[in-house]
């Protein structure tokens, strides 16, 4: 599996679940409930080791391997031509302050089906045109895209039932499989480990 050391991890609420339950201890974890592409420059979050920073602060301060974002969820209410022209300003954003970085960009996981029905903004027939959109862009700044919904899908496109407290994020004893999935990805992805 490929080592983490050289990590970074950017996202909302879902990456706070992988910094406080995968047990992956060495990347660093820029993430905050609610964090989006309209709100990220403005946040200064508090980052073990480094302390309270802007990603600016962050970008600028550490060096890192691998850039993995994941974020997208909390944006869904917004047309997708600002969420993606937001979602480009970021990527390009952190290339520039990193550029010998390997950019991971993971797919945002879809909602039970439970929630998807009932929720007229986040529901997975949006996730997964997000999905799609981020991938192209993925493929079009050369960046990696990773999918982390085959592993905790229930067959038919939605986030198992009983892998979920409230339809949306995963109980803390299933981050610890995500994690070990990042770093098995990883490895195959850009032939580390």
């Amino acid at each position: 599996t490929a080592s983490l050391d050289d990590a970074l991890f950017i996202g909302d609420s879902r990456t706070v679940g992988i910094s406080e339950y995968a047990g992956l201890e060495e990347p660093d974890f820029f993430c905050d409930v609610g964090m989006s592409v309209f709100n990220i420059y403005k946040k200064t979050i508090s980052v073990p080791k480094v302390g309270k920073v802007t990603l600016e602060k962050l970008l600028d301060k550490k060096s890192y391997g691998k850039i993995y974002i994941m974020i997208g969820i909390n944006e869904l209410g917004y047309p997708a031509e600002s969420i993606m022209k937001e979602y480009k300003g970021l990527v390009d954003f952190v290339m520039k302050k990193q550029p010998n970085a390997t950019i991971i960009i993971q797919a945002n996981m879809y909602v039970t089906k439970e929630r998807s029905d009932t929720d007229k903004v986040i529901n997975n027939q949006k996730i997964s045109e997000l999905n799609g959109k981020i991938k192209a862009l993925a493929q079009e700044k050369q960046a990696y895209y990773l999918d982390v919904n085959p592993l905790f899908d229930d067959g038919s496109g939605n986030l198992t039932a009983e892998k979920t407290k409230d339809g949306a994020h995963l109980y803390g004893k299933y981050y610890a499989q995500w994690g070990e999935w990042i770093k098995k990805e990883t490895a195959s992805l850009i032939g580390e480990g």
